[in-house]
């Protein structure tokens, strides 16, 4: 029996071939078409797109019923067969390339979409946008009435730089939104917008796409973010305030103009305060004016915010809450003791409130003022229910590793209950730095392993399970981890900082070391570390005097141990003795035990006890 491709494609999915999507690939996917969703009617909306990449599930996806015209009526030859086969083998030998190019050239020979579809898909999870763009413009080509193929050329191209050629396609899913969905699809529109590299340009279609739009303040403020980004600052002043105009209780207009700076966060102020008098009992409008004020650490006034929230209407538990915070901030305990207290007592009762966070912060302030026993209370009335669980539970085990009770510290972090891999992460890292303190190197290594490989995206495991290799002296492995992160987050400071210091710690490769750390110094130039490891670096290369001078700084900022035990090495090599041993005694008054201080003292013959 000769089939068609028609008919090859409706088999039930479960029949293809599998092949390991990078994760990666999924968020991309998913995150691509965000601000469509919100557009579109709930049929449709396919309801596999949170698994596996959404709609492009893979060849063998069944179109939808609106799509089936779109199909060509190709026979399926041998040829076609083998192709397919040896691309979904491709994938499973983790090869993307050859089998994107395999199911692109098919697309091109059937002119069918599903084959430009699985292309698309590909180069996503692969993170070549480029190819996944070409692949989709075919996909849109072959399917013009396909929401999805729309939605993924459009923002593709936006990705790529290429905003203008994106407008008709936004421009005819814009058309399609109701009014009553039309604020959010806006403000969803401008998020997809400001991925893009193209910010100039990106606004000006934005302003294309919304000028009949322009009396609506969700139109006012996605325009003024967008020019936010393309550093046009006073333009989206005057775009924040003409959406406050429109809808003087706006709140993210209020708190974007807030932003921007004090003179810009007074006049939201200003304008809130008006619109209360004439408007006394608009509780959106108390809430943004609170946040204002508490931006601009008016604490008082916000206070009286919220307390007019209390009086308007007593069963709502917010105010209750931001009071208690206020209180703590303020170190008013027993103030805030009572504030939350109460918060408590009526999150048990109303519906949707999460009692579990008064009773975090009341352990966090009975931990504050030494009362252990208290702090085990509040924490242990946190419910399995709860979003504040994990962290309750955590701490709980916090609080047991730090008397000496390592193993029931452990077993209650193993007894948590969760699927979110966020807390799995805190789990793991938590369990990790419990056997860390406890000197238990190898087995903290172990454990970072284990979630390492549980969830190899995850920067800060990636960066413990370094710090741990590090200390068990792993040094390759430690490099090739921090070498990942750094790649996956290059503008995060850490871990340029921890390799550097490393290398310079053990005086190898000094120059490498100093290029890594001067990296971390621009991207994070007023860290009290980054700069000790230059200060350390420079010492090691020879220079006391720029060395002593950035420990200095550092110590002002962060006294630290380490910190301190650094500056009076560096300080006694440059011959002035007496500060150094001031260092040093600073430093052991912050921490007598710290072993980078105790192991430096025993290099200078300088007993602890005279300091």
């Amino acid at each position: 029996m000769i089939l068609s491709l028609k008919q090859l494609f409706s088999r039930p999915v479960g029949a293809r071939p599998a092949w390991r999507r990078a994760p990666a690939g999924r968020i991309v996917l998913a995150a691509l078409c965000a601000w469509t969703f919100a557009a579109l009617p709930a049929h449709a909306q396919d309801p596999s797109a949170s698994e596996g990449g959404g709609a492009s599930a893979g060849a063998a996806t069944p179109s939808l019923p609106e799509e089936t015209k779109d199909l060509p009526d190709v026979p399926l030859t041998s040829q076609i067969v083998f192709q397919v086969l040896a691309a979904e083998i491709a994938l499973q030998r983790e090869q993307p390339a050859p089998a994107y190019q395999t199911y692109l050239a098919l697309a091109r020979d059937t002119h069918d979409p599903r084959m430009a579809e699985r292309a698309t898909e590909i180069a996503l999870g692969a993170q070549s946008p480029s190819d996944a763009l070409a692949a989709a413009q075919l996909w849109h080509e072959y399917a013009p009435t396909s929401e999805r193929a729309m939605q993924i050329d459009a923002s593709l191209l936006v990705l790529s730089g290429k905003p203008d050629q994106a407008e008709p396609i936004l421009a005819g899913e814009l058309a399609k939104v109701s009014d009553e969905n039309r604020g959010g699809a806006l403000q969803a529109l401008q998020t997809l917008i400001a991925r893009g590299p193209n910010r100039v340009g990106g606004l000006q279609v934005l302003k294309d796409l919304l000028k009949k739009d322009m009396d609506r303040p969700e139109a006012q403020l996605a325009i003024g973010k967008q020019q936010l980004l393309a550093d046009d600052r006073p333009a989206a002043r005057a775009s924040f305030e003409q959406a406050l105009k429109l809808k003087p209780d706006f709140l993210p207009a209020a708190l974007a103009l807030g932003q921007m700076g004090t003179e810009e966060r007074n006049e939201a102020i200003a304008s809130l305060e008006s619109y209360l008098k004439q408007h006394p009992k608009e509780r959106a409008a108390h809430v943004a004016l609170a946040q204002l004020y508490l931006s601009g650490d008016r604490l008082d006034d916000a206070q009286k915010q919220f307390e007019a929230l209390r009086a308007m209407d007593a069963k709502d538990p917010m105010p209750l809450l931001a009071l208690g915070l206020i209180k703590v901030q303020q170190k008013q305990y027993d103030a805030a003791q009572k504030y939350l207290t109460q918060y408590a007592d009526l999150a048990e009762k109303s519906p949707g409130a999460d009692p579990g966070q008064a009773y975090l912060y009341l352990a966090q302030l009975a931990l504050e003022q030494k009362h252990d026993d208290d702090a085990a209370k509040w924490l242990d009335k946190v419910s399995p229910s709860s979003q504040q669980y994990v962290t309750a539970r955590v701490t709980r085990a916090q609080m047991l590793a730090q008397k000496g009770k390592i193993d029931d510290a452990r077993k209650m972090l193993a007894d948590i209950q969760t699927d979110d891999p966020r807390e799995l992460g805190v789990v793991a890292r938590t369990d990790a730095a419990i056997l860390f303190d406890a000197k238990r190197y190898r087995e903290a290594e172990a454990r970072l392993k284990e979630a390492n490989d549980a969830s190899p995206n995850d920067p800060e495991i990636q960066y413990d399970y370094a710090m741990a290799a590090e200390k068990n002296g792993h040094y390759e492995l430690m490099e090739s981890v921090l070498r990942k992160v750094m790649q996956e987050q290059p503008d995060s400071p850490q871990a340029y900082n921890a390799l550097g210091y490393s290398l310079a710690d053990r005086n190898q490769r000094l120059d490498e070391a100093d290029k890594l750390i001067e990296k971390a110094s621009a991207l994070a130039p007023n860290d009290a570390f980054i700069m000790d490891s230059l200060g350390w670096v420079k010492y090691r290369k020879g220079d006391t005097a720029d060395a002593a001078k950035l420990l200095k700084r550092a110590f002002e900022i962060q006294p630290n141990a380490e910190i301190g035990a650094h500056l009076g090495e560096v300080l006694w090599k440059s011959g002035d003795q007496k500060q150094a041993l001031d260092a040093w005694r600073r430093a052991r008054k912050l921490e007598p035990d710290n072993q980078t201080l105790v192991k430096t003292l025993e290099r200078f013959q300088v007993n602890a006890n005279d300091l």
